[in-house]
């Protein structure tokens, strides 16, 4: 969607869909996931450039069974300027204020953790640790 903004983590879909083939459903990790989104989601909403509050209102996360992702803007044509505000638009004067990439910076390390927590559990349950 124009003028939307979303930041992406590679990585986390190839270690679910090795789990996978495992026997881990997606469906047990979606807890895990969404718990992480809710973190990212609010942090991002708190330090998100405020003039109406449109901007910080629009974060959400996806409710997805195998991975988290979070964007903002896409309220379509109300929110044409997320991507310019987060990006910045040298040529009028309009600095960069990459708040979705400091939720990254900040939650990153901790729901690398609680999803590899999640999945050792799951390891542990269903008796895949050899």
């Amino acid at each position: 969607m124009a003028g939307a903004t979303s930041v992406r983590v590679d990585g986390i879909n190839t270690v679910v869909r090795q789990m996978q083939r495992l026997g881990v459903e997606a469906e047990d990790l979606k807890g895990a996931f969404q718990r992480v989104g809710a973190k990212a989601e609010g942090h991002a909403q708190s330090i998100a450039p405020k003039r109406s509050g449109a901007l910080a209102a629009s974060v959400r996360q996806s409710k997805r069974k195998n991975s988290v992702y979070l964007y903002a803007g896409y309220n379509s044509n109300r929110l044409p300027y997320a991507a310019v505000i987060h990006f910045g638009w040298p040529s009028r004067n309009i600095e960069a204020q990459p708040f979705m990439y400091r939720t990254v910076q900040v939650w990153g390390p901790w729901a690398v953790g609680e999803i590899e927590r999640e999945m050792n559990t799951l390891i542990r349950k269903l008796d895949l640790d050899g």
